[in-house]
Protein backbone atom coordinates (compact mmCIF):
# COMPACT_ATOMS: atom_id res chain seq x y z
CA UNK A 1 0.00 0.00 0.00
CA UNK A 2 1.35 3.38 -0.89
CA UNK A 3 1.08 5.87 1.77
CA UNK A 4 1.70 9.80 1.51
CA UNK A 5 1.45 12.22 4.52
CA UNK A 6 0.84 15.79 2.84
CA UNK A 7 1.96 18.68 5.45
CA UNK A 8 2.10 22.48 5.59
CA UNK A 9 5.24 24.63 5.96
CA UNK A 10 7.41 22.49 7.87
CA UNK A 11 7.63 18.78 9.16
CA UNK A 12 6.33 18.38 13.26
CA UNK A 13 6.51 15.30 14.77
CA UNK A 14 3.10 14.01 14.26
CA UNK A 15 4.17 13.32 10.68
CA UNK A 16 7.46 11.70 11.71
CA UNK A 17 5.34 9.51 13.78
CA UNK A 18 2.93 9.01 11.24
CA UNK A 19 5.37 8.28 8.46
CA UNK A 20 7.46 5.66 10.97
CA UNK A 21 3.68 4.00 11.47
CA UNK A 22 2.71 4.11 7.65
CA UNK A 23 5.95 2.31 6.95
CA UNK A 24 5.25 -0.74 8.33
CA UNK A 25 2.59 -1.22 5.67
CA UNK A 26 5.05 -1.78 2.94
CA UNK A 27 6.98 0.10 1.12
CA UNK A 28 8.19 3.43 1.47
CA UNK A 29 5.47 6.33 2.37
CA UNK A 30 5.85 9.87 0.93
CA UNK A 31 6.33 13.37 2.64
CA UNK A 32 4.76 15.57 0.80
CA UNK A 33 4.33 19.49 1.00
CA UNK A 34 1.48 20.79 -0.04
CA UNK A 35 2.78 23.86 -1.81
CA UNK A 36 5.62 21.31 -3.61
CA UNK A 37 2.65 19.98 -4.88
CA UNK A 38 1.43 20.01 -8.70
CA UNK A 39 -1.27 18.48 -11.05
CA UNK A 40 -2.60 17.82 -14.56
CA UNK A 41 -5.86 16.84 -15.69
CA UNK A 42 -7.15 16.85 -19.34
CA UNK A 43 -8.77 13.88 -21.52
CA UNK A 44 -5.93 11.27 -20.99
CA UNK A 45 -6.62 11.32 -17.22
CA UNK A 46 -4.84 12.93 -13.81
CA UNK A 47 -1.25 13.29 -12.92
CA UNK A 48 0.21 14.31 -9.36
CA UNK A 49 3.46 15.57 -8.78
CA UNK A 50 5.34 16.65 -5.86
CA UNK A 51 8.58 18.93 -7.02
CA UNK A 52 9.67 17.38 -10.07
CA UNK A 53 8.83 13.77 -8.71
CA UNK A 54 5.64 12.23 -10.29
CA UNK A 55 3.46 10.75 -7.65
CA UNK A 56 2.00 7.76 -9.78
CA UNK A 57 -1.09 6.13 -7.72
CA UNK A 58 -1.18 6.68 -3.75
CA UNK A 59 -3.86 4.64 -2.21
CA UNK A 60 -3.97 6.13 1.05
CA UNK A 61 -3.34 9.78 2.36
CA UNK A 62 -3.12 11.72 5.63
CA UNK A 63 -4.68 15.59 5.16
CA UNK A 64 -2.35 17.28 7.83
CA UNK A 65 -2.02 20.56 6.92
CA UNK A 66 -3.70 23.18 3.55
CA UNK A 67 -0.31 25.32 4.85
CA UNK A 68 -0.25 29.11 5.03
CA UNK A 69 -1.14 31.25 1.71
CA UNK A 70 -3.29 33.62 -0.02
CA UNK A 71 -7.22 32.75 -0.56
CA UNK A 72 -6.18 31.45 -4.20
CA UNK A 73 -2.87 29.78 -3.10
CA UNK A 74 -4.96 28.04 -0.46
CA UNK A 75 -8.27 26.99 -3.04
CA UNK A 76 -5.60 25.46 -5.35
CA UNK A 77 -4.79 23.26 -2.48
CA UNK A 78 -8.11 22.08 -1.19
CA UNK A 79 -9.44 21.72 -4.85
CA UNK A 80 -5.89 19.10 -5.44
CA UNK A 81 -7.04 17.46 -2.73
CA UNK A 82 -10.21 16.57 -3.81
CA UNK A 83 -8.87 16.17 -7.06
CA UNK A 84 -6.50 13.28 -5.43
CA UNK A 85 -9.87 11.60 -3.81
CA UNK A 86 -11.69 11.41 -7.06
CA UNK A 87 -8.41 9.90 -8.36
CA UNK A 88 -8.88 6.92 -6.51
CA UNK A 89 -7.35 8.13 -3.23
CA UNK A 90 -8.50 7.46 0.32
CA UNK A 91 -7.80 11.24 1.73
CA UNK A 92 -8.02 11.07 5.60
CA UNK A 93 -9.43 13.34 7.07
CA UNK A 94 -11.25 14.09 3.82
CA UNK A 95 -10.77 17.53 2.45
CA UNK A 96 -14.81 18.70 2.66
CA UNK A 97 -14.62 17.13 6.68
CA UNK A 98 -11.60 18.87 7.30
CA UNK A 99 -12.09 21.98 6.09
CA UNK A 100 -15.69 21.94 8.36
CA UNK A 101 -13.77 21.59 11.17
CA UNK A 102 -10.72 23.62 9.81
CA UNK A 103 -13.44 26.68 9.93
CA UNK A 104 -14.23 27.51 13.54
CA UNK A 105 -17.40 29.42 11.94
CA UNK A 106 -18.67 26.34 10.05
CA UNK A 107 -17.97 23.91 13.01
CA UNK A 108 -20.36 25.32 15.35
CA UNK A 109 -23.46 25.88 13.34
CA UNK A 110 -23.32 22.41 12.04
CA UNK A 111 -22.65 20.78 15.76
CA UNK A 112 -25.56 23.54 17.18
CA UNK A 113 -27.77 21.93 14.30
CA UNK A 114 -26.85 18.62 15.18
CA UNK A 115 -28.50 19.68 18.82
CA UNK A 116 -24.80 19.70 20.49
CA UNK A 117 -23.44 22.17 23.29
CA UNK A 118 -21.54 24.44 22.18
CA UNK A 119 -20.78 28.42 23.53
CA UNK A 120 -22.41 31.58 22.36
CA UNK A 121 -20.97 32.77 19.09
CA UNK A 122 -20.77 35.49 16.93
CA UNK A 123 -19.62 36.23 13.44
CA UNK A 124 -19.58 39.89 11.54
CA UNK A 125 -16.80 41.97 9.69
CA UNK A 126 -18.02 45.14 11.62
CA UNK A 127 -16.06 46.20 14.65
CA UNK A 128 -19.55 47.84 16.42
CA UNK A 129 -21.18 44.81 15.77
CA UNK A 130 -18.73 42.30 17.42
CA UNK A 131 -18.35 45.00 20.48
CA UNK A 132 -22.19 44.94 20.56
CA UNK A 133 -22.02 41.00 21.28
CA UNK A 134 -19.38 41.29 23.83
CA UNK A 135 -21.43 43.51 26.13
CA UNK A 136 -23.53 40.59 26.41
CA UNK A 137 -20.65 38.72 27.72
CA UNK A 138 -19.02 38.90 30.97
CA UNK A 139 -15.99 37.73 29.04
CA UNK A 140 -15.36 37.17 25.64
CA UNK A 141 -12.89 35.45 23.09
CA UNK A 142 -11.94 36.29 20.00
CA UNK A 143 -10.38 33.11 17.87
CA UNK A 144 -8.82 33.83 14.34
CA UNK A 145 -11.59 31.80 12.06
CA UNK A 146 -9.04 29.41 10.90
CA UNK A 147 -6.29 29.70 13.54
CA UNK A 148 -4.93 26.73 15.50
CA UNK A 149 -2.86 26.00 18.76
CA UNK A 150 -4.28 29.26 20.39
CA UNK A 151 -2.20 31.70 18.58
CA UNK A 152 -3.21 34.74 17.63
CA UNK A 153 -6.43 33.96 20.44
CA UNK A 154 -7.59 36.82 22.51
CA UNK A 155 -9.22 37.57 26.29
CA UNK A 156 -11.36 40.53 27.28
CA UNK A 157 -13.10 41.36 30.83
CA UNK A 158 -13.88 44.49 29.10
CA UNK A 159 -16.17 45.35 25.90
CA UNK A 160 -14.45 48.60 25.08
CA UNK A 161 -11.22 47.34 25.02
CA UNK A 162 -12.48 44.35 22.87
CA UNK A 163 -14.11 46.82 20.64
CA UNK A 164 -9.91 48.76 20.21
CA UNK A 165 -8.95 45.05 19.09
CA UNK A 166 -12.13 44.41 16.51
CA UNK A 167 -11.13 48.31 14.84
CA UNK A 168 -7.86 47.21 14.48
CA UNK A 169 -8.61 43.59 13.08
CA UNK A 170 -11.17 45.32 10.43
CA UNK A 171 -9.08 47.47 9.13
CA UNK A 172 -6.60 44.36 8.26
CA UNK A 173 -10.07 42.36 6.48
CA UNK A 174 -10.39 40.33 9.57
CA UNK A 175 -13.79 38.48 10.18
CA UNK A 176 -14.34 38.78 13.36
CA UNK A 177 -15.10 35.49 15.32
CA UNK A 178 -16.71 36.16 18.95
CA UNK A 179 -17.06 33.63 21.49
CA UNK A 180 -18.76 34.23 24.66
CA UNK A 181 -15.57 33.38 27.24
CA UNK A 182 -17.11 30.17 29.82
CA UNK A 183 -15.02 30.01 32.36
CA UNK A 184 -12.45 26.98 33.03
CA UNK A 185 -12.00 25.13 36.45
CA UNK A 186 -7.99 25.92 35.20
CA UNK A 187 -8.56 23.16 32.44
CA UNK A 188 -10.38 21.53 29.58
CA UNK A 189 -10.40 18.39 28.21
CA UNK A 190 -8.89 16.83 24.92
CA UNK A 191 -10.78 13.99 23.88
CA UNK A 192 -8.87 12.13 20.91
CA UNK A 193 -11.66 10.52 19.14
CA UNK A 194 -11.08 7.26 16.39
CA UNK A 195 -13.95 6.52 14.82
CA UNK A 196 -16.34 5.32 17.27
CA UNK A 197 -14.60 5.37 20.54
CA UNK A 198 -12.22 7.83 22.43
CA UNK A 199 -8.97 6.50 22.36
CA UNK A 200 -7.62 8.62 25.38
CA UNK A 201 -8.34 11.85 26.80
CA UNK A 202 -6.43 13.98 28.88
CA UNK A 203 -6.74 17.34 30.95
CA UNK A 204 -5.08 20.18 29.73
CA UNK A 205 -4.10 22.04 32.40
CA UNK A 206 -3.42 25.76 32.77
CA UNK A 207 -0.37 27.95 33.73
CA UNK A 208 -0.90 29.74 36.43
CA UNK A 209 -2.66 33.19 35.74
CA UNK A 210 -2.75 32.07 31.98
CA UNK A 211 -6.36 31.37 30.53
CA UNK A 212 -5.26 29.47 27.52
CA UNK A 213 -5.21 25.40 28.12
CA UNK A 214 -3.16 24.71 24.47
CA UNK A 215 -0.12 22.37 25.05
CA UNK A 216 1.50 24.40 22.82
CA UNK A 217 1.54 27.16 24.67
CA UNK A 218 2.67 25.71 27.53
CA UNK A 219 -0.47 23.54 29.56
CA UNK A 220 0.38 20.31 31.11
CA UNK A 221 -1.16 17.17 30.13
CA UNK A 222 -2.98 14.91 32.63
CA UNK A 223 -4.21 11.46 31.68
CA UNK A 224 -7.99 10.83 32.68
CA UNK A 225 -11.00 8.48 32.26
CA UNK A 226 -13.60 10.05 30.44
CA UNK A 227 -17.14 9.50 31.60
CA UNK A 228 -19.30 7.45 29.26
CA UNK A 229 -21.46 10.53 28.56
CA UNK A 230 -18.65 12.98 27.62
CA UNK A 231 -17.13 10.22 25.41
CA UNK A 232 -20.72 10.13 23.45
CA UNK A 233 -20.82 13.60 23.47
CA UNK A 234 -16.99 13.78 21.80
CA UNK A 235 -17.85 10.92 19.20
CA UNK A 236 -21.11 12.35 18.34
CA UNK A 237 -19.69 16.15 17.82
CA UNK A 238 -16.47 14.10 15.09
CA UNK A 239 -19.33 12.26 13.41
CA UNK A 240 -21.90 15.11 12.93
CA UNK A 241 -19.00 17.10 11.04
CA UNK A 242 -18.32 13.72 9.26
CA UNK A 243 -14.42 13.11 10.63
CA UNK A 244 -12.75 10.08 10.17
CA UNK A 245 -10.54 11.23 13.50
CA UNK A 246 -10.73 14.04 15.59
CA UNK A 247 -9.26 16.01 19.13
CA UNK A 248 -12.43 17.50 21.11
CA UNK A 249 -11.86 20.06 23.29
CA UNK A 250 -15.14 19.94 26.09
CA UNK A 251 -15.31 22.22 28.90
CA UNK A 252 -16.71 20.84 32.10
CA UNK A 253 -18.26 22.32 34.94
CA UNK A 254 -20.57 21.59 37.96
CA UNK A 255 -23.73 22.94 35.69
CA UNK A 256 -22.75 21.75 32.07
CA UNK A 257 -20.45 20.64 29.31
CA UNK A 258 -19.83 22.29 26.09
CA UNK A 259 -18.05 21.62 23.05
CA UNK A 260 -15.22 24.44 22.13
CA UNK A 261 -13.50 22.81 19.22
CA UNK A 262 -12.90 19.89 16.84
CA UNK A 263 -9.53 19.78 15.40
CA UNK A 264 -9.69 17.57 12.01
CA UNK A 265 -5.83 17.19 12.33
CA UNK A 266 -4.77 17.49 15.91
CA UNK A 267 -1.55 17.16 17.68
CA UNK A 268 -1.57 14.40 20.14
CA UNK A 269 2.10 15.09 21.44
CA UNK A 270 1.02 15.98 25.10
CA UNK A 271 -1.55 13.17 24.60
CA UNK A 272 1.00 10.65 23.83
CA UNK A 273 3.04 11.52 26.61
CA UNK A 274 1.04 11.44 29.65
CA UNK A 275 -1.45 8.65 28.36
CA UNK A 276 1.22 6.43 26.62
CA UNK A 277 -0.70 5.63 23.92
CA UNK A 278 0.86 4.93 20.67
CA UNK A 279 -1.87 7.34 18.18
CA UNK A 280 -0.18 7.26 15.23
CA UNK A 281 0.18 3.65 15.47
CA UNK A 282 -3.53 3.25 16.20
CA UNK A 283 -4.85 5.44 13.55
CA UNK A 284 -2.80 3.93 10.13
CA UNK A 285 -3.89 0.67 11.80
CA UNK A 286 -7.97 2.16 12.12
CA UNK A 287 -7.67 4.12 8.55
CA UNK A 288 -6.45 0.61 6.78
CA UNK A 289 -9.45 -1.78 8.57
CA UNK A 290 -11.69 1.33 7.13
CA UNK A 291 -9.96 1.02 3.34
CA UNK A 292 -10.87 -3.20 3.92
CA UNK A 293 -15.02 -2.32 4.33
Amino acid sequence: MRAMIVYGRALDHNNKQLYKACKRLGGKPILARIMDMSAYVGRDGSRFWHGDKKLGHVDLCFLRSLGPGSFEQVTKRVSMMEHLELSGTFVVNSTQAYLRARNKYSAMYILAGAGLPIPSTTITEMAHWAYRASRGFKGVVYKPIMGSLGFGSMKFDNADLAFNAYTALERLGQPLYVQEYVAKPGHDIRAFVLGERVIASIYRVAQPTEWKTNVAQGAQAKSIQLPSKLERLAVKAVKTLGLLYAGVDILQDEKKAVVLEVNGSPSWQGLRKAATVDVAEELVEHVVECMKR
